[in-house]
C-alpha cells in the first residue's frame, strides 16, 4: 500500500501560496493551536473524565502543501504519550479508557468522528452560509442503511440531508469554533480537510473532503472590531447569568475562556482556583457572577467585560426540541 495512505485524516492548506510547503511560523502555529482545540472539545465532550489526563495529540507535518496528518494508529500512540511522566492516577485513567475504548469506541474510531463531526459543521455552515442557526423548521426525514438523516433547507430552498448525529453535534458547537483556522484561509491559500482514500467511504461522511475559501471565510470567522464595544448591555459590577461553553482552561493565569454569543471572554473566580469546576471544561454551561471592565491597572475598559464568577453550573437542558423546532 502507498505510504502515502498510512494516515487517518488531514488539515491542508494548497494554493499558490504555500506551494512548497510553507506556512510561516507564527501560522504553523495558529493551526495546530486550532487542531488541537478542535479535538480537545470534542474529546472532552466525548468523555469528560479526560480533563483529569494530560495529553498531547500526534500530528505530523507533510511538505508539498502545508499539511497535518493525524496518525492512523493515534490511538496506540496517544497512549504512549499520556503514559509518558504521568501520575499514578493519571496512568490508570488512561489504561482504564483504553479498556473501555472511550464510551464503548475505540480510539480510532473516536477521532475519526471528530473529523466527520469538523466536516459535518464546515458542510452545515456552506449551506446555511452561518454557524448562528441552531434550530430548522419544515425538515425532512430518510434513512438509509440504519442511519438517520435529517434534510436542512437554505434561503434558496435547497436540501442538505445530515445525518442526524451530527446535526445533533453541530447544534452544540460554539460558532467560533473554526474561527481560528479560518482566520488563515487568504487567497490562493484554501482550507481543505479530508480523510486518506481508505478511510474515505464512511456512509456516514460527507462525499469528498470539504473546503474553506476566501468567499466562505466569513461564514466562520469574523473579525472583532476594535472600536466596537461588546455587550453594552452588560454592565460594571452587574450581577449576571450567562449560558454560554467554556473554552479553555489556563492554570497559569487562572483564567477561563467562555464563548457567549460568538465572543470568547475572559472569566476568572471571585474566590479559590478554576481547578474547582475542571470537570466542566469544554462544557456547556451556565456561569453566574459579576462583569468587571476594569484592568490590572484600574483603568475602565469598556470595549471588551470579563466576568468574574462566584459559580458555574453545568447546563443539562435539552436540545433537541429547539434543533428541531
Amino acid at each position: 500500500m502507498n505510504n502515502d495512505d498510512n494516515f487517518l485524516a488531514y488539515f491542508k492548506f494548497s494554493g499558490d501560496r504555500v506551494k512548497d510547503g510553507y506556512l510561516d511560523a507564527q501560522k504553523s502555529a495558529e493551526a495546530l493551536i486550532s487542531i488541537d482545540e478542535m479535538f480537545r472539545y470534542f474529546l472532552y465532550k466525548n468523555d469528560p473524565k479526560l480533563n483529569k489526563v494530560d495529553f498531547e495529540l500526534p500530528v505530523r507535518i507533510r511538505k508539498g502543501s502545508w499539511e497535518t496528518l493525524i496518525p492512523e494508529n493515534i490511538g496506540d500512540i496517544l497512549k504512549i504519550f499520556v503514559t509518558t511522566g504521568l501520575s499514578a492516577y493519571g496512568i490508570s485513567a488512561m489504561q482504564k479508557l483504553a479498556q473501555n475504548d472511550i464510551n464503548d469506541k475505540g480510539f480510532k474510531d473516536v477521532f475519526k468522528n471528530i473529523v466527520k463531526s469538523i466536516k459535518w459543521i464546515i458542510q452545515i455552515g456552506k449551506h446555511t452560509k452561518t454557524l448562528d442557526k441552531k434550530s430548522f423548521e419544515n425538515i425532512r426525514f430518510k434513512e438509509k442503511n440504519n442511519i438517520k438523516f435529517i434534510g436542512i433547507s437554505n434561503d434558496n430552498n435547497e436540501i442538505l440531508y445530515v445525518p442526524k448525529k451530527y446535526l445533533e453535534i453541530y447544534s452544540e458547537v460554539p460558532g467560533t469554533l473554526l474561527s481560528r483556522i479560518a482566520s488563515l484561509v487568504e487567497d490562493e491559500r484554501i482550507l481543505k480537510i479530508g480523510f486518506s482514500r481508505k478511510e474515505s467511504y464512511d456512509l456516514d461522511d460527507t462525499d469528498e473532503e470539504v473546503t474553506i475559501t476566501t468567499n466562505e471565510k466569513k461564514i466562520f470567522y469574523k473579525k472583532a472590531d476594535e472600536n466596537e464595544v461588546l455587550f453594552p448591555e452588560l454592565k460594571h459590577n452587574q450581577y449576571v447569568e450567562l449560558l454560554g461553553h467554556i473554552t479553555r482552561g489556563n492554570e497559569n493565569t487562572d483564567t477561563l475562556g467562555f464563548a457567549y454569543n460568538n465572543h470568547i471572554l475572559t472569566c476568572y473566580p471571585q474566590q479559590g482556583s478554576i481547578l474547582k469546576y475542571r470537570s466542566l471544561f469544554f462544557s456547556d454551561c451556565i456561569i453566574k457572577g459579576y462583569i468587571d471592565r476594569i484592568d490590572k491597572n484600574n483603568n475602565f475598559i469598556e470595549k471588551k467585560p470579563k466576568i468574574r464568577y462566584l459559580e458555574i453550573v453545568k447546563n443539562d437542558s435539552n436540545k433537541e426540541d429547539d434543533l428541531f423546532n
